[in-house]
């Protein structure tokens, strides 16, 4: 890049790290301007840097402005906009500043030299160590991110439990007969005779059966508002095994589906006792149709117990030193004891085998033979997520979901370095604009690309305002490197913002092209002639119609059948303008 003889010969400018290493080896205090090739070095400081090497530094303040991009030890520091000054010494970094407060850079330029001419000790860091204030600011970003995540993640739960809502509210009003049985993975397909014993009393019919493997981001939809929901640790010994479920009509008259269901469980789970008969003296206990299933799981190791045990040893220890007074008397009186613990350390020392067989615990998980949920709400739930067919005619399919997205806003000088990202990323940036400022509240207007923007008079104070969507691709991180003045802190903020700029409305130059060409082709064709019968008919027909109009023009003034010919060709409405106020045949619009 090119600079400034003054800046040259004031600072030594830096660009590989053969020449980074070689300067690194001067003596005296050096000031390192660390830029980025798009940004370039702080034009500004040189004034105040020029004045501070003649009248204290001379020798011992050596400048230099680096290019991050072409130096491997000021990676970190490459597309960043924000200026930062390395002060160096003995090949160590001491300090690091950011901005461009002058006083400040001066204040501690001036400290520095003076202590690094009286031969003080620094405490260094290496070049590519990040120094107290980085590691601030990185605690301080990560802790946004966070934050950003956290505000993203709420809003996306919100917004996908306000669209559940919706759509089993129309389940609801459409299927208020309808409820769902899930059986455990204990029963299958096989038992649906024996299943189907109890509802035949109570009147129910099976409208639907089928096996549906089960995942965990299904049933997160099943239980979104469910009451009486499966506990987590039996969902999770559900994951990827198959369920039966049925689709069970109940007749109004019955009652509600999920409580006439509940009662079809009890029926499927409950004992029944079979009094004596002539082939029985005693009664019967007859089991359940379905029972609960049992799962043993092996327990994770606790790690904890452990360190508790260490630190409670470590308190007693303390506690012993303190006390050692008291214990040493009572360790002296019995001699004979110091046998007894020799005999007891074996079996301190087999003490950890029965320790490991403790900690390789088991739970046992109770499996039910069959779930109801006991709201109508679930049950909707669970027609949405795997009887999605019996709502083909109420219900449309989902909607592709938009895509998370932020707000992104550059000088508007910036547009020609944007163009080639504008045309190559549609995806990711799906609309964009000029705006008279990045201020959504106040902005107006003025075109949507750049070829229109280019036609108006230039304002420095114009903006191009953005919409890219906040996916897994190189789209954000490439604007970044050309320095946006405004960046959405979340997509949340994004999204109001987008919403501002770009409101239902907004049409984007494609967009408004393609419905150009949508208008064209449904122009109507001239009619074509086929059958010499229909030529003819058409030609009187067309004969009959230039002679009714030659009446009527002869009766017309002058001026107004100026635009009408005898042929008929023309109505007496006049063609859409061109963009040059003509007609397309030439004549000016009127």
């Amino acid at each position: 890049m090119a600079k400034k003889g003054g800046v040259q010969q004031l600072q030594a400018d830096l660009s590989s790290d053969e020449e980074f290493e070689k300067f690194l080896l001067r003596s005296g205090l050096l000031v390192l301007d660390i830029y980025s090739e798009w940004c370039g070095p702080c034009l500004g400081m040189v004034g105040s840097l020029r004045k501070i090497k003649l009248e204290l530094g001379g020798d011992n303040l050596q400048l230099a402005i680096c290019k991050a991009g072409s130096i491997s030890y000021l990676e970190r520091f490459n597309k960043k906009s924000e200026p930062t000054w390395m002060f160096v010494t003995g090949g160590k970094a001491i300090n690091i500043m950011f901005g461009t407060d002058v006083p400040k850079l001066v204040a501690m330029i001036t400290g520095m030299l003076r202590s690094t001419m009286a031969k003080e000790s620094h405490f260094g860091y290496e070049i590519t160590e990040l120094q107290p204030i980085e590691l601030e600011q990185q605690e301080v970003r990560n802790k946004a991110l966070r934050i950003c995540e956290e505000i993203e993640l709420a809003e996306c739960r919100r917004k996908r439990v306000e669209y559940l809502r919706s759509v089993t509210d129309c389940i609801m009003a459409n299927l208020p007969d309808i409820g769902i049985t899930v059986f455990g993975p204990q029963v299958n397909r096989d038992m649906f005779k024996k299943l189907s014993e109890p509802a035949d009393p109570l009147k129910i019919q099976c409208k639907d059966r089928k096996v549906f493997p089960i995942l965990p981001a299904d049933f997160a939809t099943v239980n979104f508002a469910a009451e009486n929901p499966l506990a987590p640790e039996v969902i999770a010994q559900l994951y990827d095994k198959e369920l039966l479920m049925c689709f069970w009509k109940v007749e109004e008259v019955l009652g509600s589906p999920p409580s006439v269901l509940r009662q079809y469980a009890h029926e499927l789970t409950k004992e029944t006792i079979k009094p004596p008969d002539e082939f029985n003296e005693e009664e019967i206990t007859v089991p359940p149709i379905i029972v609960p299933l049992e799962v043993t799981v092996a327990l994770p190791e606790e790690a904890e117990p452990p360190v508790q045990e260490e630190q409670d040893g470590a308190a007693g220890e303390e506690e012993a030193e303190e006390e050692g007074e008291t214990l040493k008397p009572q360790l002296g009186e019995s001699d004979p004891n110091d046998e007894d613990e020799a005999k007891a350390e074996p079996e301190a020392t087999a003490a950890p085998e029965p320790v490991q067989e403790q900690a390789k615990r088991t739970r046992t998980i109770r499996i039910p033979p069959i779930w109801v949920p006991i709201d109508h709400r679930t049950h909707a739930a669970l027609i949405y997520t795997y009887f999605r067919t019996q709502t083909s005619t109420f219900l449309p399919p989902d909607p592709v979901p938009e895509p998370p997205h932020i707000v992104m806003t550059f000088d508007s000088y910036k547009k020609k370095d944007l163009a080639l990202i504008l045309e190559t990323c549609r995806e990711d940036i799906p609309l964009y604009g000029f705006f008279t400022s990045d201020n959504p509240q106040t902005a107006v207007f003025i075109a949507n690309s750049v070829e229109k923007y280019n036609a108006k008079p230039y304002v420095p104070t114009d903006k191009i305002v953005l919409k890219v969507n906040k996916v897994m691709s190189a789209t954000i991180p490439t604007l970044m490197t050309y320095g946006p003045s405004y960046v959405s802190t979340n997509s949340v903020v994004g999204h109001k913002e987008a919403c501002q700029f770009f409101p239902p409305n907004y049409k984007s130059a494609l967009q408004e092209e393609a419905e150009l060409h949508a208008v064209k082709a449904e122009k109507p064709k001239k009619r074509k002639k086929n059958k010499k019968g229909a030529e003819a008919e058409d030609s009187g027909k067309a004969e009959a119609e230039a002679q009714q109009e030659a009446d009527e023009a002869a009766k017309t003034s002058p001026e107004e059948g100026a635009s009408t010919t005898s042929s008929g060709e023309d109505s007496c409405e006049s063609r859409p303008a061109t963009a040059d106020g003509t007609n397309p045949d030439g004549a000016p619009a009127t």
